[in-house]
């Protein structure tokens, strides 16, 4: 074989590569001149990447990597490993039930279960309400550093994430990197409804403006949500059948009959 040709295995290994960078740049909802902007590689070349043709370098990969916020082994195709599997980590905006559906999880996994902003308080002597509302930078640092402590110390556990999470590159990549993640979704009345069983009276005085700002978080945060392994629509389903679907994404238990979780 000549130094230019490519084995049988290795063609096969490049188009499999541009189909995940494919898919990965639809997930980012990004053109490819805007990564080729974003990374610093040729728009030529990444139309030969994507098509199977390019024979890139590891860093230039990792370049389209980084651009996308994607995980390199996720493009190379190492993405899903037992240890990351072990820990579940639930995304999605306030009112989706990661919470409930977390605690459950655990409970049925019988493995611990953290609600990622409360740990990051704790981390930080600090109660909750006051970061959020006046020191979210304090916050938003502490939240990647408490994050890194649960996969360290926990080979399983469920993490329930705060809704915000995503917006952080470095942050939501090392969820990624580290965990199942697991994008729970619903409309955004369903969600605006469940905080307002949760007992926050102030969501039902302010109710249409709340319903506003759920829609527009949605939909700037969408495009990041479906960055996650897995995706499953609460909206129609009660707890316990939220459950089992839940279970079913991460391989513990059968998939209910005529239910979709929507991967």
């Amino acid at each position: 074989m000549s130094t230019g040709s490519k084995s049988a295995d290795e063609t096969a290994f490049l188009g499999q590569l541009g189909v995940r960078v494919r898919r990965a740049r639809a997930r980012a909802g990004m053109t490819r001149r805007a990564l080729s902007e974003r990374s610093g590689v040729s728009e030529r070349y990444l139309a030969q990447l994507e098509a199977g043709d390019g024979n890139i370098s590891i860093l230039r990969i990792r370049r389209v990597a980084v651009a996308l916020g994607a995980d390199l082994p996720e493009l190379i195709g190492q993405h899903f490993d037992a240890g990351r599997r072990g820990r579940i980590a639930l995304v999605g905006l306030r009112g989706a039930g990661k919470s409930t559906l977390g605690a459950a999880l655990a409970e049925r996994l019988q493995v611990p279960f953290f609600e990622l902003p409360i740990e990051v308080a704790k981390d930080l002597d600090t109660p909750l309400d006051t970061l959020l509302a006046s020191d979210r930078d304090t916050y938003r640092a502490g939240e990647q550093r408490t994050l890194l402590r649960l996969v360290e110390q926990n080979e399983r556990c469920v993490i329930a994430t705060g809704g915000s999470l995503v917006i952080e590159p470095q942050t939501w990549q090392l969820a990624r990197s580290r965990c199942f993640t697991v994008w729970l979704r619903a409309a955004p009345d369903e969600h605006l409804n469940r905080i307002i069983a949760s007992g926050n009276l102030r969501a039902v005085s302010v109710r249409e403006h709340a319903l506003i700002e759920m829609r527009t978080m949605l939909a700037q945060r969408e495009h990041l949500y479906a960055q996650a392994d897995a995706r499953l629509d609460t909206g129609a389903l009660d707890v316990e059948r939220s459950l089992q679907e839940l279970l079913a994404l991460v391989g513990e238990a059968p998939p209910v009959p005529g239910l979709s979780a929507g991967q």
